[in-house]
C-alpha cells in the first residue's frame, strides 16, 4: 500500500504526546449523538486506517484516509474524534489544511474543505494523530483501551467501545448510522505479537522489529472495529454451509490455554449450524428461554 508523505500542519496542531489524558468530555462519553447537518449529507465509503499501537508508551499513531460522496453540497467534513488524540496533520483531496480549517473542542471534529463540494461529488480526507488513548477502567463495562499482560509478561491490548463509541481511538461518524460501507485496517505492533482483527485477514508483514497487520472488513458497525493483541496462537478449521461453499473458522489463545480453546472451538460449526435453522425453530428455542 502505498502512504504518501503528508506535508504537516503548522502551529498548535504540532505537539507532543500527552504524558496522561484529560477526562472525556460529555460529547465523547455519550455514543450516538444526533448526526450534524453535514453527516447527514454524505455517503461515508471507506476507511483506510494505519494504526501503530506502542505497549511501552501505552500510546497509539494514526494515519486515517476517509472518502466521502455528498448528497447535498457541503463546505465542511464533521466526524468525532477524542480530543486527547493530537491532530498533526489534515489534508483534503491532497491540500493540506491550516490550523484554521481545524476544530475539536468537545469531541466533534470538523474539517473546513479548501472549497466547497458539489451534490455527487467525492472527498477524500486524510488524518495524521497521535496520543494516549482513553484507559477502561471497568472493562468491558465502560469503554477504552486495556493494557494488560499476560501471565509471562508479555503485553495483551485490547479495547472495548460500544457505550462510549469509535471516536475514542479513530475518527468515525459515531452514530449507529455512522458505519462506512468498508474499512482497510492496517495495525503495527511490536514482533512477535498477533493483530486478531475484523473481517478478513489479508496478510502480515514484517520489518525492523514490527509487524503489521491488514485487515478488511464490509459495512462494520463502527462500535465493532476493535483491537484485541497479544501473544495469540491460533486454532483453524472449516465450516460446510448450506450454500455449499466453505467459510473458514479461526480462533485466537493465550499459549497454555490450548484444551480450553479446542473445546469451545469445537463448539462454532453446531453454533452455525443451529443460527441456519429454519426461523421457526429459532423463533421455538428464544420463546422457550425468554424470561
Amino acid at each position: 500500500m502505498n502512504r504518501l508523505p503528508l506535508i504537516l500542519a503548522a502551529g498548535a496542531l504540532l505537539a507532543g504526546c500527552a504524558t496522561a489524558p484529560t477526562p472525556l468530555t460529555d460529547f465523547t462519553a455519550n455514543s450516538g449523538s444526533p448526526r450534524s447537518a453535514e453527516q447527514l449529507a454524505m455517503r461515508f465509503e471507506h476507511v483506510d486506517l494505519a494504526l501503530r499501537v506502542d505497549p511501552a508508551s501505552r500510546s497509539i499513531q494514526g494515519d486515517a484516509t476517509l472518502t466521502f460522496t455528498a448528497s447535498a453540497a457541503l463546505s465542511r467534513i464533521v466526524l468525532e474524534l477524542d480530543r486527547n488524540l493530537t491532530i498533526d496533520a489534515a489534508q483534503a483531496d491532497g491540500v493540506a489544511l491550516p490550523p484554521s480549517a481545524i476544530s475539536n473542542p468537545e469531541g466533534r471534529l470538523t474539517l473546513t474543505l479548501p472549497a466547497p463540494l458539489a451534490a455527487g461529488a467525492r472527498t477524500t480526507v486524510r488524518l495524521r494523530y497521535h496520543g494516549v488513548p482513553h484507559v477502561a477502567k471497568r472493562a468491558p463495562w465502560d469503554g477504552g483501551f486495556m493494557w494488560s499482560k499476560t501471565a509471562d509478561g508479555q503485553p495483551w491490548i485490547s479495547t472495548t467501545v460500544e457505550g462510549e463509541g469509535c471516536d475514542l481511538f479513530w475518527p468515525c461518524i459515531d452514530h449507529p448510522q455512522g458505519k462506512p460501507e468498508r474499512i482497510d485496517l492496517h495495525i503495527s505492533v511490536p514482533a512477535p505479537l498477533v493483530v486478531a482483527g475484523n473481517g478478513v485477514a489479508m496478510g502480515m508483514d514484517e520489518a525492523d522489529g514490527w509487524r503489521t497487520y491488514h485487515w478488511r472488513a464490509r459495512h462494520p458497525s463502527t462500535y465493532g472495529v476493535a483491537l484485541n493483541i497479544g501473544p495469540y496462537e491460533m486454532l483453524s478449521g472449516e465450516y460446510a454451509s448450506r450454500y455449499g461453499n466453505r467459510i473458514p473458522l479461526r480462533m485466537w489463545y493465550l499459549k497454555g490455554h490450548e484444551e480450553k480453546a479446542k473445546g469451545l472451538f469445537a463448539e462454532f460449526a453446531p453454533m452455525l449450524d443451529f443460527l441456519k435453522a429454519p426461523s421457526a425453530r429459532i423463533r421455538s428455542a428464544t420463546r422457550k428461554w425468554a424470561w
